[in-house]
Order: C-alpha cells, then structure tokens, then sequence
C-alpha cells in the first residue's frame, strides 16, 4: 500500500505506470482532455478493448470534486474556516493528518481519489458489486471486487464489518473471495 506522500505525489505531480513510465499527475491528467487515455493495451492504451474513453465532462466532474473534497478536509484537518487554493491544501495534507491523529483516515481518503482517478482515466478497471456473495465476517451482500492482472482482490463496504483479527473492514472476505 501506498503512503500518503506517494498517493499524493501521484496526484499530483508525478503518476508512475506499472510499466514503468512516469508521466503528469492524475489530476492533470483529468483536467487535459490530450493526456487522457482509454485505448487498448495491445495499442499503447490501458483500458479493455471496447471500452469508452470518459467523457469531458465526467473526468472535469471527478478532478473538481476531488479539488473540492481536499480544501474541505485540509480545512477541518486544520480546524480553520479559511480555504486554501486545492493544490496547497492537497500538499498540506500528511503534515496536517499527523498533526490532528488522523493519518490513516486522510490515507484512506486519498486513496479513494487516487482510485477513482485511475478508474475515471482508464488506468484501471472499474471495481464490480458482487449481488450474490456474502461478506464472511459480517454475513451482508456488501462485497466488491476488482480482477486486475497483477491481483484480483475483493473487499466489504460496510462500515460495521470489521475483521477481528486484522481490525481491518472485510480482509478475510477479500482474502476468501479472490
């Protein structure tokens, strides 16, 4: 699992492909319809064949959002009813979630927006609901799962589900599923 810094970094400044290449941030790449991919990866590209390349719209929609929701936690991290500019307060987050004890929430966060840039930008394939499958720690239909090539995992969204022996919310389903 990535650090704080490093989900931020991607962000950011700097998102490295699994491959190896490095190139703009996320973000950037949301904002510039030019950087934004979804050929197939027989063609360069890293979404599945046949698969849309976002619409303008959306990859703007999820990168304003994402601006938005950083100001709103950098600003309660601080305690502070004064905005910061989106970039000032993304970089401010780590100093910031140390500060206030809440590191890994702000990870947990940030990870969420790393992930939905890479899902947005085609980088990723988007997460699936598994209707039929109960969670084996709490017993609900609250189970999703992801069958990328390096590893296909699966894990529980619901917030009561928490796994007794790594105090994590449904490992050992996600651990069991795949």
């Amino acid at each position: 699992m990535a650090t704080l810094d490093e989900l931020i970094r991607g962000l950011l400044d700097r998102y490295a492909e699994d491959d190896g290449r490095a190139g703009p941030g996320l973000l950037r790449r949301l904002d510039d319809p030019a950087l934004r991919t979804s050929q197939p990866r027989q063609s360069g590209g890293h979404a599945p064949p046949g698969s849309r390349p976002p619409t303008p719209l959306e990859a703007v929609h999820r990168s304003q959002r994402i601006k938005t929701e950083a100001i709103a936690l950098g600003m309660d991290l601080r305690g502070s009813p004064h905005a910061q500019p989106w970039e000032k307060a993304l970089r401010a987050l780590p100093p910031n979630a140390e500060a206030s004890d809440r590191a890994s929430e702000t990870a947990h966060l940030v990870g969420l927006w790393y992930s939905t840039a890479q899902t947005v930008l085609g980088l990723r394939s988007p997460s699936v609901y598994f209707a039929y499958v109960r969670c084996l720690v709490c017993g609900e239909r609250t189970n999703y799962g992801r069958a990328d090539e390096d590893r296909p995992r699966a894990w529980c969204v619901n917030d009561a589900c928490v796994d007794e022996y790594t105090g994590r919310p449904g490992t050992r389903a996600s651990e069991c599923i795949c």
